[in-house]
């Protein structure tokens, strides 16, 4: 009988290994199509029978007539998209194309919220075949490219794109090197076939992301007709024009290009077309002896739709006023409306369907709100930024900001890990642009409010200053800095400065609530107090606010009031407490006799300590 060997005795035998696995379905070269419906789950929901009806025959144009006759050959079919593999990537464009047309006449029909267009993603590759499916990396890539596809795109790598004639085969577009989510390198992707109604991506040779909405100026019409009150409408639109280009979050049409469709009928879709015009502001007016009426309008330009409309009245001689009030009254109410319209599209829309310039506005607008689930939105509109948009920096240095917002704003399960996480979206935006302004000053966030490094962060607000000195944010921030370093002039006049850079800001409150604090340190407590109110009117939900107006109340004597101030921050903050204020205040260490100061006001109004 065989004993059982000693737990001593070492024995020469080498453990078994299991043998390497091996895969042994058999390789094959396709050309692998992914495509689905876009926005699918919303028109689910509204017509559930309508869009499964028109689904099924979908599928069944495609595997009885389509995919034959493009030697294709249907691999799977789900509730919303397909996939299918071609021999060759001409048959498998061809197919493409074919298939998007397939809703062209039920479109026709339909309501514009009803529509169903496809989005599609090809990719030459070796996949694993058997009877049933295909398997491999390449067909990921596939889906993958599918997703970066407006509505009736189909988009292709490179290896597709190397077996196809432009304009031979099929019109072929450069859409540049692109990030895809869970790929680690950038992939070369092409546009085959004519864009769609809403691309998501633009072509290589102009390759110029348009983060901000597109707005037109159209030179408003006498209502009259009469030609010696031209200069009126000109006017109206060279005072709007100047007083939205400020807030740098819209991108203006030059008045010279608008004058061209003054009083044309057909001026809002000619002002899409020709200037690639998201929206339209245009009016008429009406001289009245000394008396100048104005109708304006914003016109959203894809669905003509009415976004804003006003009657304004004032003196003739307004508009060679600096501070002319109807330019004024139509340049603010204008761009809120225009705003809020992206923004409302961001907050319900599916990420897909957004174009770049609402993704971005959606993101910086919701960011800087207090809820927590606007807040993770914000998130997942930078993260498809960065997707689409992988070259350009400003995505990147946003997310940067979300990063410090989300220690800011106590969400963030570990700071530290945060705050290297914003370090390194600037590091990556200054890789790209080592100039970009904004990136700049974000890193110095980043060093000075999350790394209490104030002096590094002054240098690189400074040094965002040198390269943009109209840049808001870095005047902001830097006032700041200047506050937390106790240098109250530099705290007052650099947050002053970004208030007049930025006047008709969709932060303004953030602007208005920074400024507050630094004119703390100024000892300017009526201005504090005014500020912070004129921000709680436009977002009663940022706790930083309440402190700010709290300490100004404390320290100019109101303590009743300071107190009411207090107890709403506690219903937004419920645990907050002083010494997590002297925490998170950056200047805590450098200049201590200021930090103890202000926590001594927010003790007197009642913050617990």
């Amino acid at each position: 009988m065989t004993q059982p060997p000693d737990n001593n005795t070492i024995h020469d035998v080498a453990p078994a290994q299991e043998p390497p696995f091996a895969l042994t379905l058999p390789q094959r070269q396709k050309v692998v199509l992914v495509m689905d419906l876009v926005e699918s789950v919303r028109l689910m929901a509204a017509n559930e029978v309508a869009v499964i009806d028109h689904w099924r025959g979908f599928v069944r144009y495609a595997t009885a007539t389509v995919l034959p006759g493009h030697a294709g050959r249907l691999v799977k079919s789900l509730g919303d998209g397909i996939m299918a593999e071609f021999d060759s990537a001409r048959e498998a464009v061809a197919a493409a194309l074919t298939l998007h047309r397939h809703f062209d006449a039920a479109n026709a029909i339909l309501p514009p919220d009803q529509k169903l267009y496809l989005r599609a993603g090809l990719n030459a590759t070796h996949v694993y075949v058997d009877d049933i499916d295909i398997y491999g990396s390449g067909v990921n890539l596939a889906a993958r490219v599918a997703s970066l596809a407006g509505p009736g795109e189909t988009m292709a790598t490179a290896t597709v794109r190397d077996s196809l004639t432009d304009g031979l085969d099929v019109r072929v577009e450069d859409m540049g090197e692109c990030t895809l989510k869970h790929v680690a390198e950038s992939v070369r992707v092409y546009r085959v076939g004519a864009a769609g109604p809403a691309p998501l991506l633009v072509p290589q040779e102009g390759y110029d992301a348009k983060f901000e909405p597109t707005l037109a100026v159209i030179p408003f019409a006498s209502m009259t007709g009469d030609p010696e009150t031209y200069a009126i409408g000109e006017l109206i639109a060279d005072t709007v024009i100047h007083q939205i280009g400020k807030s740098g979050l819209l991108r203006l049409v030059s008045r010279l290009s608008t004058t061209a469709l003054r009083g044309r009928a057909a001026a809002v879709p000619e002002a899409r077309a020709y200037l690639g015009a998201g929206y339209v502001l245009s009016g008429t007016y009406l001289l009245q002896g000394t008396r100048l009426v104005v109708f304006a309008e914003l016109v959203e330009s894809g669905s003509q739709r009415i976004v804003w409309t006003e009657r304004l009245a004032a003196p003739h001689t307004d508009l060679l006023q600096i501070e002319s009030e109807i330019g004024h009254a139509i340049s603010s109410s204008a761009s809120r409306a225009l705003l809020s319209s992206e923004v409302q599209k961001a907050t319900v829309q599916p990420l897909p369907t957004l174009s770049s310039s609402g993704l971005m506005l959606g993101a910086i607008t919701l960011m800087h709100r207090a809820t927590f689930s606007e807040f993770t939105r914000a998130r997942q509109m930078l993260g498809r930024l960065t997707e689409l948009h992988g070259r350009h920096a400003q995505p990147l240095a946003w997310l940067g900001k979300w990063y410090i917002l989300q220690v800011a704003q106590g969400w963030s399960a570990d700071p530290k890990r945060d705050a290297q996480e914003a370090l390194s979206c600037c590091e990556r935006a200054l890789e790209r642009d080592g100039h970009f302004a904004l990136a700049l000053a974000v890193t110095g966030q980043v060093h000075g409010y999350l790394r209490k490094d104030l002096d590094r962060a002054e240098k690189y607000y400074e040094e965002a200053l040198a390269c943009n000195p109209n840049e808001s944010l870095a005047w902001l921030w830097l006032g700041m800095n200047a506050g937390f370093k106790g240098e109250s002039k530099l705290a007052a006049d650099a947050t002053e400065r970004a208030l007049s850079l930025s006047p008709l800001d969709p932060l303004r409150y953030y602007y208005e609530s920074l400024a507050a604090s630094a004119a703390v340190a100024d000892g300017r407590y009526e201005r504090t107090i005014e500020l912070a109110k004129s921000s709680l009117r436009l977002n009663r939900s940022h706790s930083s606010t309440y402190r700010a107006l709290a300490i100004a109340q404390a320290l100019s004597g109101r303590s009743d009031d300071a107190r009411k101030t207090i107890q709403h921050l506690l219903e937004l903050e419920p645990s907050f407490t002083v010494g997590q204020f002297l925490q998170r205040m950056p200047g805590s260490q450098s200049a201590p006799t200021y930090a103890r100061k202000l926590a001594d006001a927010l003790r007197s109004a009642g913050l617990p300590e």
